[in-house]
Formats: C-alpha cells, structure tokens, sequence
C-alpha cells in the first residue's frame, strides 16, 4: 500500500485526536529561529478541534509577527523527555472589549 503524503495526513488528523495520541505540536519560525511546544489540548480550547493542516493559519511568530515562515511537526516524547521538556501552557484566555463611538445629532 502507498504511502500517504505528510500533508494529505494533516488534512485528516485533528487537534483532539493528536492529543488522545499524546503527541505534541512543535512549531517553528523559519526566520528568526524560535521553536515552541504546545499540547494539543491547549489549542482545542483557544481554536476548537480543527484538522492539524489549519492550525499554523491561527498564528504567527511572537518574535517577528510573520505567518509564512512558520513550520509545524508533530512529536511523540519519550519517557526520558516527561519533566525536562519545555512545553507552552494556556494559562487564560482574555477577551478585550473596546468601544466604539459614532457622532450622531440630539433628537
């Protein structure tokens, strides 16, 4: 049987499914260099359970503010990993209310 191109797999795997896996998004900024980890379940509470080929569409880089040079993998950490890998966590989620004003006549 062939082989299935790592992007059509994407495609078919989702941010809840990676996680029950126990795997890890690994994803880097081609460049200035940074690489973060995040679990998967994270981004199910920030972006819902999207496929995995549309997870790099909701970022962009924290250190220069581009999204085309974004790279995503996926990894299975081994058991001497468990305590030594750094991993981003969602620690709260804020939502900003900003007003917005129009000049109308008094009636």
């Amino acid at each position: 049987m062939p082989d299935i191109h790592p992007f059509r797999r994407l495609r078919l795997w989702t941010l809840k499914e990676a996680g029950d896996q126990g795997q890890i998004l690994v994803i880097t900024c081609n460049f200035c260099r940074v690489t973060h980890r995040y679990i998967p379940d994270d981004l199910v509470k920030l972006c819902g359970d999207i496929t995995l080929d549309r997870v790099l569409t909701r970022f962009k880089c924290e250190g220069c503010g581009k999204k085309h040079y974004l790279r995503m993998e996926l990894h299975f950490p081994n058991g001497s990993e468990y305590g030594h890998l750094k991993v981003r966590r969602l620690t709260e989620i804020r939502t900003v209310t900003i007003p917005i004003w129009a000049d109308d006549v008094l009636h």
